[in-house]
């Protein structure tokens, strides 16, 4: 099932605007959304169970209690069931084909019901992504056969919980989206950015820095996450551009930084070039390059804890730094910034 993504006719006619991504849970949202909590949650009660405890929730007791009463309930039908099934039976003889007795189903499961109906508001998302991590699985590799992926259970069952539920995150237009791996949400990156990053990492494990792809990705996952941290991205960001940067520039220095790089190609202006030319066709020098690693280095700033300048890094300067690095991550990565030949 794919994710419907065709605007309304207003906006295509261009007499309305393009609808802003959505933060919370819409009114016209809500019921869909925790229907599909319920239907996910009853897949695995023991999980529903643990899904309260890492939220830190308690079962009301009416749910409880009512889960009970629904058990008799169910054990008096199932006992006047047998009895009319046994009688029948008695009655056509042994020789007579009778129909396997049916079993009462079990009454719904309180902490699922819990999950979806009793929940906060909230505490929605929350729950959508602790159900998602417990429930789905990473994607297959690209190399398993078909078949093979297809008959997959931890596969079919992943595809069961998300293809309904990206369904709801597009036609809500939700700011969030299931994250790449399946197994969490994820808050929608502007596809430009998202593009700029994949060729980073891609550079990066290419050129031999798999350690820098990890701190991007995680960078990513930070600052896109559903409760953003956009400290914790920035110094992942800075450690990504600093597992290129400092093998290249700085091979023998046993604790090397950002700052070294930066001042190291700043006072070897000379020694350096950059692939952009100038309009003589003359390689470029590295101004531009230091002036980014400046930008990334200054920015951070709650990097000192306790003094006046101390500030907050905020998503929006997060998100640009991660635009910076991601830029000097492809540069050092492909040679873009070289020994002056």
């Amino acid at each position: 099932m794919s994710s419907p993504t065709r605007q309304r006719l207003s906006v295509r006619m261009g007499a309305a605007p393009v609808p802003a991504l959505v933060e919370g849970v819409p009114a016209s949202l809500d019921p869909a959304l925790r229907a599909w909590i319920y239907e996910t949650a009853a897949q695995d009660p023991e999980e529903a169970q643990h899904l309260l405890i890492r939220l830190d929730l308690t079962l009301p007791k009416k749910y409880a209690d009512t889960y009970q009463q629904q058990l008799q309930e169910r054990q008096s039908k199932q006992a006047e069931l047998s009895a009319q099934w046994e009688a029948g039976k008695a009655a056509r003889g042994d020789n007579t084909y009778v129909a396997p007795r049916l079993p009462v189903p079990m009454p719904p499961n309180p902490f699922a019901r819990f999950l979806a109906y009793g929940t906060d508001h909230e505490l929605l998302w929350d729950v959508v992504d602790d159900l998602l991590f417990a429930l789905c699985r990473e994607p297959l590799s690209p190399e398993t056969w078909p078949v093979t992926a297809f008959l997959n259970p931890d596969a079919r069952r992943t595809r069961r919980i998300i293809e309904p539920l990206n369904r709801l995150l597009a036609e809500s237009r939700s700011v969030y989206e299931v994250a790449p791996n399946q197994r969490g949400l994820t808050r929608r990156m502007e596809a430009g950015l998202g593009e700029a990053l994949a060729l980073a990492s891609d550079a990066a494990q290419d050129g031999g820095y798999p350690k820098a792809r990890r701190h991007l990705e995680r960078a990513r996952d930070k600052l896109f996450a559903v409760r953003p941290d956009p400290s914790g991205a920035y110094v992942d960001l800075i450690r990504a551009v600093e597992a290129v940067a400092c093998p290249m520039f700085l091979p023998l220095n046993q604790v090397p930084t950002l700052g070294m790089v930066r001042a190291h190609i700043k006072d070897a202006k000379t020694k350096y070039e950059y692939v952009l030319t100038d309009k003589s066709g003359t390689a470029g020098t590295t101004d531009a390059v230091v002036a980014m690693l400046t930008a990334l280095w200054e920015g951070h700033s709650d990097r000192h804890a306790g003094g006046p300048r101390e500030v907050p890094v905020l998503q929006e300067a997060a998100e640009a730094a991660l635009t910076v690095a991601t830029a000097l991550v492809t540069m050092f990565s492909t040679g873009a910034v070289r020994l002056r030949r």
